[in-house]
This record gives C-alpha cells, sequence and structure tokens, in this order.
C-alpha cells in the first residue's frame, strides 16, 4: 500500500499561520481582513488550524465567496452574519475570538452591543466596566430570550437572574452558543430550539427567514430585500465545513477513509452509522502510513465503533440521537434533552428558573427551557437540535449554553447526566475520532 502524507506541506501551515495573523489585525476586523486578504475568494479546502490539525470548507458554488451579503455589514451597526459565524473556526465563534476583538478594538467591535450585553442595559463608561457587563460575552455566549404566553402549559414559578438579564415572571433570558452555519444541507432544523423552521423541516426556508430576523434583530437594520436573503440562504446551504487533517494521523482521507469536507459537500441525508474510517479498522502500523499515525488511525477507527455502538451501561448510542450517516446531526430534525439545562451543571452568571406545570403543579430547574420556550409544550422543556458534528473540535466550548469546555468534558457530562459508561481508554478513543470529523 502507498505510504500516505501525514502532515501537509509546510507552504500551507505558513499560510494558515499567517492568515491567523492577519485575522488578528484591528485594522479592518475579520470580515475586512479576511475577504481582503483573498480577494473575496477563498479557496475551496483552504486549511484552518485548530487544536487537532486543520479545517476547511468546501463550497459547491467553488469558492467560499467572501463578498456574499452573509459577510457584509446589512445593518446599522456595523455587525454582519459573520460577526458570529466565523469561517476560520467552524463557522461558529469561541471564547478567544470575542476576548480578542475586545483587547484590540478595546470592546468597540460591532459585536460589543447591548443586545448581548450581560443586561439590556450595560454599563460602558470605562473599559473596566465594559469588560464586566459583556463577562457572558466574552465566554462566546449570547443573550436570548423570550416570553411565556397564557397558552403555555407551564409557568415560571421562580428564578434566580444574577446579572439582571431580563428574567421576570413571562420572560426567559439565557445565554446561548452561536451554531455553525455550515453542513446545513444534511438538516431539518435551524435554531437550537427550532426557530424559524418550526418542524417543517424546510431548511432553505429557515435559513432565509434566520436572515431576515438577524438583520433587523441583531444587525438593527430594515428588512433586507428577497434578493439578499435568498442570496445569504442559497450561500449557506452550499457550505461543508469538516477536519481535513489530524496532527497525529496524517490526511483524512488517507487509505481509503473519507473524511473531509469535500466529501461531506456530497454526502445525502440518510440515517445509519459513520462509515468514514472503516478503512482504518485494526490498521497495521506502518501499512499505511509511520507506524504511530497508522496507530492513530486506528485509534479514530475505535472511537467511531464506540460512537455507533449501544452503550452497556444505559442501552444508548451517540449514534441514536447523531444519527444523520457522516454528519451528526438529526436526520428527522428531533430535539433532544441531554441535560445541559439542568441546575447542577449551572455556569456563574446563568440565570435559573423553575418551572412548575399547570396542570400537574410539577416543577423543575431549568437554566434554558429550549424548545418549550416556543411551542409551550411541557415535554418539549430542555429540548434542543442535535447539532452537526463535522468540525467540532474547531469550535469549543459544547452544548447549547457552552457548559463543556473541550470534547473530553462533553463526553464525560453524558456519562455524567444519560449514564453512559467508558473506561478511560474508550474515552479517550471517542474523542480521537470526534477530533477527527
Amino acid at each position: 500500500m502507498t505510504r500516505s502524507m501525514t502532515r501537509p506541506p509546510a507552504g500551507i501551515l505558513l499560510a494558515t499561520l499567517a492568515l491567523a495573523c492577519t485575522l488578528a489585525s484591528p485594522v479592518a476586523g475579520a470580515e475586512g481582513s479576511i475577504a481582503e486578504l483573498f480577494d473575496g475568494r477563498l479557496p475551496n479546502n483552504f486549511p484552518f488550524l485548530n487544536n487537532a490539525g486543520t479545517a476547511a470548507t468546501f463550497s459547491t458554488a467553488g469558492f467560499v465567496d467572501l463578498t456574499n451579503p452573509f459577510h457584509v455589514p446589512q445593518g446599522t451597526n456595523g455587525r454582519s452574519c459573520e460577526s458570529c459565524h466565523l469561517p476560520q473556526v467552524g463557522w461558529s465563534i469561541r471564547p478567544i475570538d470575542v476576548e480578542l476583538k475586545f483587547l484590540l478594538t478595546q470592546g468597540n467591535d460591532p459585536i460589543f452591543n447591548a443586545l448581548d450585553a450581560n443586561n439590556p442595559n450595560p454599563d460602558v463608561s470605562s473599559l473596566q466596566a465594559k469588560r464586566a457587563s459583556y463577562s457572558m460575552l466574552r465566554k462566546g455566549l449570547f443573550r436570548r430570550g423570550g416570553a411565556i404566553q397564557p397558552t403555555f402549559e407551564f409557568e415560571i414559578f421562580a428564578f434566580d437572574d444574577p446579572l439582571g438579564a431580563g428574567a421576570s415572571p413571562t420572560q426567559v433570558q439565557a445565554f446561548r452558543r452561536p451554531l455553525a452555519t455550515a453542513n446545513f444541507h444534511i438538516a431539518k432544523n435551524i435554531g437550537w430550539h427550532d426557530q424559524n423552521t418550526n418542524g417543517s423541516g424546510d431548511v432553505y426556508a429557515g435559513l432565509f427567514a434566520q436572515a431576515d430576523g438577524n438583520i433587523t434583530g441583531a444587525q438593527q437594520g430594515p428588512r433586507a430585500t428577497p434578493a439578499t436573503l435568498d442570496s445569504i440562504a442559497t450561500y449557506e446551504l452550499g457550505l461543508a465545513f469538516a477536519q481535513q487533517f489530524s496532527f497525529s494521523a496524517g490526511l483524512l482521507t488517507a487509505c481509503g477513509a473519507k473524511g473531509g469536507p469535500e466529501n461531506l459537500s456530497a454526502q445525502p441525508s440518510a440515517k445509519g452509522p459513520f462509515d468514514l474510517f472503516d478503512a482504518w479498522k485494526n490498521l497495521r502500523p506502518g501499512s499505511c502510513g509511520t507506524r504511530s499515525a497508522d496507530r492513530k488511525r486506528a485509534q479514530i477507527a475505535r472511537g467511531q465503533d464506540i460512537f455507533n455502538s449501544v452503550n452497556a451501561n444505559n442501552n444508548r448510542s451517540c449514534n441514536g440521537c447523531h444519527d444523520a450517516v457522516n454528519n451528526g446531526s438529526n436526520v428527522d430534525g428531533r430535539l433532544f434533552d441531554v441535560g445541559a439545562s439542568q441546575a447542577r451543571f449551572r455556569k456563574a452568571g446563568m440565570p435559573l428558573y423553575t418551572m412548575r406545570n399547570k396542570t400537574t403543579l410539577l416543577t423543575r430547574e431549568t437554566t434554558d427551557p429550549g424548545r418549550a420556550l416556543r411551542s409551550g409544550r411541557w415535554t418539549d422543556m430542555d429540548r434542543f437540535k442535535t447539532p452537526s458534528l463535522r468540525g467540532i473540535v474547531a469550535r469549543a466550548p459544547y452544548f447549547h449554553n457552552g457548559i463543556a469546555a473541550n470534547l473530553t468534558e462533553a463526553v464525560r457530562h453524558y456519562e455524567t447526566a444519560l449514564e453512559f459508561k467508558y473506561s478511560d481508554q474508550e474515552r479517550e478513543d471517542l474523542v480521537a475520532f470526534l477530533e477527527a470529523l
């Protein structure tokens, strides 16, 4: 068997590092600098460094169009869709990205807007006060909420709102991570609690509605033209993002593996197990590349099997919810309660609500009621979207509220909340697989 390359050419790594430095420039902001660097066209499969290797985007348009209205402010406050969905970090944003924006602009980047401050009336009288007022945003968490309608099956019985986010007997405010705006070609819903699509499964219509709401809301602009909204929705539908290279295993397409964004872009929506790394099962060290790289490849394949298999301790599998083949979203668009909103996982600054069922008078505590905030149904409490897992290593922290700082913590959360049970080796294998997605 031909030995495969286990590391990208030095020129690619240098280009990636140079790009990272460019993106940190405070002169034009991320939106301006990345577009100018590539003259508005980011090449397909261009690598971006992350903790496990490099990830990339593949667009069905032939290149990533950085002049698309997605990347251009449409409103009055300088924000664009890209402000919170950066192509270099998996089309989401990390706490370090927000911290850099704060540091390089003294808190004056458009992302620092009262809309997403700790509370609706932030103190911005000094740099220190501004830093405190955006403490949750600096963790990559955005303030979101909604009203409890009289028709809902539940009510707010009590609440604790340490940062004055705006909670009230009829109003929920919570802090959420921005979902990745890629891999929508294998999706049935858009937002964390199915806003915009509302169970219809019409992802294009959902993206169209989301862009409309983002421009009139987060960007504080007038309603965009249908042509602009269509351009944004169509653009997002064409983006596939995934890990392409592993520092330990090399190229994720080596020796018959099917990783990387280009393969993902052609993946149809279907229910079933992951098979990206079937070719690496029981790989003999030295048969594909270096012995160390092949050992890592075999570990990734073991992690894939663990992901697909039923766990003996709880009779569940990761693939049971993340059932879209080689993507990890849910084919039917189902939302699940994985315990991330439970009071025991509450982080500092998060509001806590005691919800009461109007009929049974049962109560439960939650930091974010999820789908129930839109449907009004008690059974939807704490249910959230099953997101795509591709390129996940690029966009920590995890879950809708960022309670897991890394993939190991994410796996341990499932062990605590849903009674999965793994040995240390199984946990390491599972994380290795997730890092290769």
